[in-house]
């Protein structure tokens, strides 16, 4: 066996070809390796950490979605790497808080979770710029709000010359989920490893999928007649509302889209939608219910009703009323005094009874979606001779029921991997990167819809030894579905990637050269050693030969509904894609004769675009200015944010609010659910008359997103209205997290202008003399303003002028005539003295005036 030599490799990697092409793909720029599981991704992990090391500069960091898999690199790259095992440190959860910090400073490589990681990054206990390499297993979750999506973004912003290799067996089923993970993690370069590949199949091993189809029998049937009625009369009943679209199979996607249009209509103060919601709420439980009987079983379906019993004793009106409905209590009545009818049971009952007896140190895998399956085949294979069976789940707990720690996954795992345990019984936290050598035989309890879901699974036997992948399908339900959709969507993706790389969506990036692997060699005999380059070379050139490669096009895609072949698509012009006599916007468009030419255009634009950088990047420059944020937003993404833009971001307890800017100013910041809950409990009142109470410059913060129908939308506009117009708060709605940092960082450098401005116009402090000097110049100004008549000054003519007026405003008022009367009687008189202590015959003498004036003014001024 061909082995890799290089400085920081223990002897033992075995040379691959395909993996040492990965390798170089990734020492190249970021990379997205997509490699079927069990051909060793891994391996091509710890080659690049290797050589990384051998840089000698920053860290190197791992991070895998469960401490399991955590537990498991960091076992592995211990036995793999030549490097102290102090060095190679693990940085979980487990973890105290106070310890992490000495960990990060003291490894070199550090293996960990990624919720970690974004927690200690965005309050600062950690530099992600010291990173020098980011290897991301699993990377098909840095998508949305996921932490590796998050752990991405914070990376990209603290490190611009990032290096990312992220690895998975299947990135996504579609093109804007693939795209999204190559953007989160900065990937550059694609690397796709396929088992027909002539490099791949001499490692591959015979993976057999067998589907084994199951019927209903009559007794269950009959038990689920009476729910399908009722489910299909609320389905007709909300189509005729217009609530739910036309439909032959019912989805929770189409169940989802009928309760936004509720929420749409609960919105708009349609009545109709409070009800919609009601019945479109029990509509979901009972296609749930309905599925758990068809494609599980009667436990899993009674333990679910149990549960939603118990919910409602607690208080949800929803599952109470749902418990209630006639056909739902009738069938809890009948199924208490069934036994299962499911033939799944059974069947899996038999299917490990049958391996065991062929092969009795035969390790079995089972994976289910539900908890309460998993409990009912533990307690039923339990009885089967030479069966060890133990379940494998998730850490939160349902109900009474709890879960698994961290600690108990990892002893689970270490009992299956010794064979103490040889069948496992897990739920979708069994899916991902189990290190089970010789899974024989993998059972899947449903089909899963997802791509990435079903290549997961398969992958958990095959992966050194030949298994055998064995599918549970009930006929004419939704397991039928499933099944085809998963094997359409797994072809799909590859397809999908083939296409991402022909169309150019990522960075073009000069082919990989053999350059980067001048540090590794391979030992390709007892006594021949070859660079890995020409290693590479001759594999090529022997497995190509040996064993030609099916090209992507002759690949079966006849399943996949109107997917059409990438080869054969041609590109229309938009008014061929029209219909014959529909008129597009184009035809009203006519070429001005004066028009500028597409470079004059451009560069038109370009000159717009480079002001508009200006200006944009002159408002947020890097000042180190200073916000605080109280502690509970340390687990959001602000503080991250916050830094990129150049802000020193520090977390204190506040007693009042969420963010401050500077004293005067201080924020409450709410997400739209927190609003939600904060209207109906009562706390935004209070904490909004606390902020007003506490800084000159409140406000109130809020992100917006899916607020949904729980609170009746005039309650929130009326709490919003009554904070705005009574208590006097600003109320601010952003987009996100990112929008909000955004403006967070206006309204500081605001302040911080405001603070600069006042600095520079105070002028150094001069002597006393001078001053003294500069109060006696202006003291005999005035006095000569005073006292001079004849000494012309502007500022003086003002003054009298304003004085002038001011009287005549003062007449004004006392007589309620207009300005040019009152100035015709401060000329007579002189004065207002005067003129309030006049006569009657004092103002006949006033030509200017009518009778009917001088009357009028006579009596004010005696009323007065």
């Amino acid at each position: 066996m061909a082995t890799i030599i290089h400085p920081f490799l223990n002897d033992g990697v075995e040379a691959r070809a395909y993996q040492i092409r990965s390798l170089r793909s990734a020492l190249t720029s970021s990379s997205l390796m997509v490699m079927p599981t069990g051909f060793g991704k891994t391996a091509v992990e710890w080659m690049i950490m290797a050589e990384y090391l051998s840089f000698g500069n920053g860290k190197i960091l791992l991070i895998a979605p469960t401490t399991g898999l955590v537990e498991q690199q960091q076992r592995m790259a211990r036995e793999m790497i030549n490097l102290g095992d102090e060095n190679i440190s693990r940085y979980t959860g487990e973890t105290a808080p106070a310890k992490r910090p000495e960990i990060w400073n003291k490894s070199r490589i550090i293996m960990a979770t990624s919720q970690v990681i974004r927690n200690d990054a965005q309050s600062g206990a950690i530099d992600l710029s010291e990173v020098s390499l980011l290897v991301v297993d699993e990377a098909h979750h840095a998508t949305g709000n996921h932490a590796y999506a998050q752990v991405g973004d914070l990376y990209l912003e603290s490190k611009p010359d990032a290096m990312v290799l992220a690895a998975t067996a299947s990135p996504g089923s579609n093109e804007k989920n693939i795209l999204e993970v190559a953007q989160r993690l900065g990937i550059e370069r694609l690397d796709v490893s396929r088992r027909e590949e002539p490099l791949l199949e001499p490692y591959s091993v015979d993976l057999e999928n067998i589907p084994i189809r199951v019927d209903l029998p009559d007794e269950l049937i009959t038990l689920i007649h009476p729910l399908q009625a009722h489910q299909n009369d609320e389905v007709k009943r909300l189509q005729r509302l217009g609530f739910l679209a036309p439909t032959q199979h019912l989805t929770s996607k189409i169940i989802d889209a009928a309760q936004k249009n509720a929420s749409i209509a609960i919105q708009r103060r349609d009545a109709r939608g409070y009800d919609a919601a009601r019945r479109i709420s029990d509509l979901r439980r009972m296609h749930l219910l309905i599925d758990l009987l068809k494609t599980q079983g009667m436990k899993s379906a009674s333990s679910y009703l149990q549960r939603a019993e118990e919910d409602g004793r607690s208080g949800d009106r929803g599952t109470n009323r749902f418990v209630s409905l006639g056909p739902v209590h009738n069938f809890r009545i009948a199924a208490n005094d069934l036994p299962e009818l499911h033939p799944k049971t059974e069947k899996v009952h038999s299917l490990v009874i049958q391996q065991l007896e062929q092969k009795p140190k035969s390790k079995i895998l089972i994976f289910t979606e539900f908890r309460d399956t998993v409990e009912n085949l533990v307690e039923y294979l339990g009885s089967i001779e030479n069966a060890s069976v133990d379940r494998f789940i998730g850490q939160s707990s349902r109900g009474k029921k709890k879960g698994m720690n961290q600690k108990q996954q990892l002893e689970q795992l270490r009992r299956f991997r010794s064979g103490e345990i040889n069948v496992l019984v897990a739920t979708s936290v069994g899916e991902e990167g189990l290190d089970v050598p010789s899974a024989d035989l993998v059972l899947l309890y449903e089909p899963v819809p997802s791509a990435i879901r079903a290549i997961q699974r398969r992958g958990r036997t095959a992966r050194q030894s030949d298994g055998t992948v064995k599918t549970l399908i009930t006929r004419n339900t939704r397991d039928e579905f499933v099944h085809s959709a998963a094997k359409i969507r797994e072809e799909r993706m590859y397809v999908l990637l083939d296409r991402i790389q022909k169309r150019g969506r990522l960075p073009r990036r000069p082919p990989a050269t053999n350059d980067v692997l001048k540090n590794f060699s391979v030992q390709y005999s007892e006594e021949e050693i070859i660079d890995a380059g020409e290693f590479l070379q001759l594999e090529i050139d022997r497995l190509v030969t040996e064993l030609p490669f099916k090209p992507m096009k002759e690949i079966s895609v006849k399943e996949t509904t109107k997917q059409v072949s990438i080869d054969s698509q041609v590109s229309l012009n938009p008014s061929d894609r029209r219909p014959r006599n529909q008129t597009g916007l184009d035809s009203f468009y006519k070429k001005s004769e004066d028009e500028i030419s597409a470079v004059e255009q451009r560069k038109k634009e370009a000159s717009t675009i480079s002001a508009a950088q200006k200006e944009i990047e002159s408002m947020i420059p890097a000042t180190g200015q200073r916000i605080i944020l109280d502690h509970r937003e340390s687990s959001s993404t602000l503080a991250a944010y916050l830094r990129s833009m150049g802000f020193q971001v520090e977390f204190q307890h506040l007693d009042c609010g969420d963010i401050k800017i500077t004293e005067e100013v201080l924020v409450e910041r709410k997400t739209s659910r927190d609003l939600l809950n904060s209207i109906t409990d009562g706390r935004l009142l209070k904490q909004c008359h606390k902020l007003i109470k506490n800084c000159k410059y409140p406000l109130l913060l809020i992100e917006l997103g899916e607020v949904g129908s729980a609170v009746h939308p005039n309650a929130v506009l009326g709490a919003m209205a009554h904070i705005t117009l009574d208590i006097g708060i600003p109320v601010m709605m952003t987009k996100n997290t990112l929008e909000s940092a955004h403006f967070l960082s206006i309204a500081a450098k605001r302040k911080y202008d405001v603070f600069e401005s006042l600095k520079k116009s105070l002028k150094e402090t001069t002597d006393e003399d001078v001053i003294n000097s500069k109060i006696e110049s202006a003291k005999k100004e005035i006095e000569i303003l005073i006292n001079d008549n004849s000494y012309q000054s502007p500022l003086l003519e003002r003054w009298k002028l304003e004085a002038q007026e001011s009287k005549v405003e003062l007449i004004c008022e006392i007589t309620g005539m207009d300005k040019d009367t009152s100035r015709i009687l401060l000329r007579h008189f002189g004065s207002i003295a005067a003129f309030l202590s006049s006569t009657e015959k004092q103002l006949m003498k006033i030509k200017d005036l009518s009778n009917e004036q001088r009357k009028a003014i006579f009596e004010s001024i005696s009323i007065q």
